[in-house]
């Protein structure tokens, strides 16, 4: 009993100008052509502005507000603190606008500028895209700020 004796003769059948040829694979060469195309296409990552929903879910979707993924991506990256973004399927960092002097964010992934709150009364922001409250400076003696 050898295995051959259940293999069949690769065939070959002539259809118009065509032919088409059949050809057998044991069962070890399928596991590896199969491993092969399962790693080639999840080493691909999706197009520029989607990515992975999760870990198991791996259908390219569009990247909401206050994400981007790059060309090749498998996830969508959240903008980073003290900016926001409300474009949906961004390709690059650049769509990350910073929150205005005198406001801050610590929110990763910031969807629109109302993320970003006002420094405290007595303090001021004197750069764009703070990420937290403690980095909005306290005003100098004898100076005051309502709103930064």
């Amino acid at each position: 009993g050898s295995n051959n004796a259940f293999c069949q003769p690769a065939r070959h059948a002539s259809i118009g100008r065509f032919r088409e040829t059949r050809i057998m694979l044991s069962p070890s060469a399928l596991a590896v052509l199969v491993f092969a195309a399962m790693f080639s296409v999840s080493e691909a990552g999706c197009p520029a502005g989607e990515g992975y929903p999760s870990s198991t879910d791996k259908t390219c979707v569009m990247c909401g507000a206050g994400t981007f993924s790059v060309e090749g991506s498998t996830n969508c990256t959240r903008c980073p603190a003290g900016t926001w973004s409300s474009v949906r399927g961004a390709v690059d960092i650049s769509t990350c606008q910073k929150c205005r002097r005198g406001t801050w964010s610590s929110q990763e992934g910031a969807p629109s500028a109302s993320s970003c709150h006002d420094c405290q009364p007595g303090r001021w922001g004197s750069e764009e895209g703070l990420a937290s409250s403690s980095a909005c400076t306290a005003c100098l003696p004898g100076r005051w700020s309502s709103a930064y």
